[in-house]
């Protein structure tokens, strides 16, 4: 039953089930260091989903669809970022609200279009191509795990590796680490708290908006009802285990794809119950999130008490 670990079809599918979730988490981490929290996240998500299926498919421009859902990703993160920094609201609150009005609105917007409550196929979108890379292709088990995976999956890579480098060797990402870090220290410094924390929220947008247009437009070629299905909420566990870092965040969201893509292999080639493999993935990662904890708590303590 285990002999699908060696196959490279198994390590493909890992890396697309690992895109949503890594997209997602960027999203989170960059939260985590401008000091924000967003429970929005998979909310944000589902309308951005939604969103590129429909503009792809009335304007028949996979661009404009994508143009789109970012748009839309940066307007919902906006408005989090209104109530949250202008009004003073519960982040918490605010979160919550915004998936309660994206569970039954995209349900709402669906049924008023598509005449379904269910999915958009009733209507043709475009999608984001497959990309074989030349020369990998070509190299045996390697290239059929790198090449040949979604457009956004490449580009979550490449996402990772700006974030990364934008956080901590850049004035900008500097500045909102520094925000995140202790608000009062950089309003001293001179630098322009708000701006900081909704030049973040914009980054959260687009990141969410490619997580969840990578479902309806990459995986699958139609929007379906709560297709992000906890991938949000997933990513602040994921976030909770990197602390902000994108390259630890890209690491851990790797172990949820494996996790997720065991599922799909369990249900095809084993007799265990169907709903306890369907738990699999977040007893996996909430495993291991225990794990690391406990470890980060022991490590700390080691710290305190070397310096008494």
């Amino acid at each position: 039953m285990l002999q699908f670990l060696m196959s490279p079809n198994f390590w493909a599918s890992v890396l697309a089930s690992t895109t949503p979730v890594l997209l997602a988490t960027l999203a989170a981490n960059i939260m985590t260091k401008a000091g924000l929290f967003n429970l929005g996240i998979e909310g944000t998500m589902l309308i951005c989903a939604l969103g590129g299926v429909l503009t792809s498919a009335f304007t028949g421009s996979l661009l404009m669809g994508a143009l789109v859902g970012m748009l839309l990703g940066i307007f919902v993160s906006f408005v989090l970022g209104y109530f949250i920094l202008m009004m003073n609201a519960p982040m918490n609150a605010c979160g919550v609200a915004i998936n309660l009005a994206a569970t039954g609105g995209t349900v709402f917007i669906l049924v008023m279009i598509c005449g379904s409550k269910n999915n958009s196929s009733s209507l043709v979108s475009s999608f984001f191509p497959s990309v074989n890379i030349p020369l990998l292709q070509n190299i045996p088990v390697l290239g059929q795990i790198l090449s040949g995976q979604n457009f956004v999956t490449y580009l979550s890579w490449i996402f990772v590796a700006l974030c990364y480098y934008m956080l901590y060797h850049t004035k900008l990402g500097l500045n909102i680490r520094a925000v995140g870090e202790n608000e009062e220290a950089a309003r001293s410094a001179g630098i322009n708290v708000l701006a900081m924390k909704f030049i973040a929220l914009a980054l959260c947008g687009v990141f969410c908006a490619f997580g969840g247009m990578y479902l309806s437009m990459g995986s699958m070629h139609f929007f379906t009802a709560g297709m992000v299905s906890g991938r949000g909420f997933l990513s602040l566990a994921m976030d909770a285990i990197a602390q902000g870092n994108p390259l630890i965040g890209c690491a851990s969201s790797f172990l949820y794809g494996f996790s997720d893509t065991i599922t799909v292999y369990l249900q095809l080639y084993s007799q265990l119950d169907l709903q306890l493999i369907s738990a699999f993935p977040y007893l996996f990662i909430l495993v291991v999130l225990i794990i690391i904890q406990f470890v980060r708590s022991r490590i700390e303590k080691k710290k305190q008490q070397s310096q008494i």
